[in-house]
């Protein structure tokens, strides 16, 4: 058993210096926080090995019209000798209704195959439909491919990135929103060529 889980973990190692070899940029998470509430629960993973986090959602109680509110902040390093420090730059900042994502992201290239990815690929159910139902949910490999032409334009040394996602719960009635998850990633951008 011993000999078969080191042959995984040797064929893993192989394949991600093979691609480092192949793609020059390759995103690495950091760290990650959640905050969510008893009717909405969200547990995630950080999956050293392969870059990659993985999510449960326990939905307990449908969700009318979920939204998904997504920011991305750029924090510049901090510079040797460098008399002021650059202010965290927003780079993304949008708000989309879960059962609008797929014609909202076929707009945003960049991010349509890491979507792809993430969503429908590696055994992942996660339901964009609306009303959300009761139920469990799962994303296995949550990471921006190393082919993502994304990477190289955002690339800086040393700069870290942060993504804040927060999930509420529309009310169709009065329109208001209410959270319900909140999660924050943090993650670098190395450069291997």
């Amino acid at each position: 058993m011993n000999y078969k889980r080191r042959v995984l973990q040797t064929l893993t190692m192989l394949a991600l210096v093979q691609l480092a070899k192949q793609y020059c940029y390759l995103m690495k998470p950091l760290n990650f926080s959640t905050w969510d509430t008893p009717k909405y629960r969200l547990v995630m993973k950080l999956h050293e090995r392969n870059n990659s986090l993985s999510s449960i959602t326990y939905v307990h109680q449908d969700v009318a019209i979920p939204l998904w509110h997504l920011v991305l902040v750029q924090h510049p390093s901090k510079r040797r000798g460098a008399l002021r420090l650059d202010p965290p730059r927003t780079l993304y900042n949008a708000t989309v209704k879960t059962c609008d994502f797929w014609k909202y992201i076929r707009r945003v290239s960049a991010w349509n195959t890491a979507a792809k990815l993430m969503l429908s690929g590696g055994g992942s159910n996660m339901s964009l439909a609306c009303p959300l139902k009761q139920g469990i949910y799962v994303m296995n490999i949550i990471q921006v491919p190393p082919d993502t032409s994304i990477l190289k334009f955002m690339y800086q040394a040393n700069t870290v990135y942060t993504v804040h996602g927060t999930v509420y719960s529309l009310n169709p009635k009065d329109g208001i929103k209410k959270a319900i998850c909140y999660y924050e990633v943090n993650a670098t951008i190395s450069k291997h060529c």
